[in-house]
């Protein structure tokens, strides 16, 4: 199977799995973030936790054993943006423990971008988009290669 319809089985795979367990995340998910946009947010989600992210704002992460498995058998965590229609957003993702992978998903869960190395080579991903349509988007933090990494990385907006 190519990697491109592997990347396209795992977006799918983890959309239908996050929308069945969508109504229970939102529960547990604040109605407002925890920090300020314009402020970094120190925590760390627990894993397989759905956090939510505003432009402006930084968010630190881990991937680690409990997290997604996606499809290939590596680490996911799963963030949510909810924009405007036309919003421009940028989405930046750096480790310095993996190469980091971004992929992002509009709100019914289809694939509508993905990138390796946006920054640069190996220093990290970089997604700009402008929303479509208003609603909440996935934002999927994922290592590139298909051998199962761990560690700490930053996911920022702008």
């Amino acid at each position: 199977m190519s990697t491109s319809a592997i990347l396209r089985t795992t977006a799918l795979a983890l959309a239908v799995s996050l929308t069945c367990r969508a109504a229970q995340a939102q529960q547990r998910m604040p109605a407002t973030p925890a920090a300020g946009p314009s402020q970094a947010d120190t925590s760390i989600l627990p894993a397989q936790e759905i956090g939510t992210i505003v432009v402006g704002q930084t968010r630190r992460g881990t991937l680690e054993p409990g997290d997604w498995t996606m499809s290939d058998g590596t680490f996911a965590d799963v963030w949510y943006l909810v924009a405007q229609s036309g919003q421009r957003v940028t989405i930046e993702l750096v480790s310095r423990s993996f190469d980091s992978y971004l992929q992002l998903l509009d709100p019914g869960g289809t694939r509508l971008a993905d990138n390796d190395d946006g920054l640069g080579r190996d220093r990290g991903a970089r997604i700009v988009f402008t929303a479509p349509a208003a609603g909440r988007y996935q934002i999927v933090v994922n290592n590139y290669d298909e051998d199962q990494r761990t560690g700490a990385y930053t996911l920022t907006l702008r």
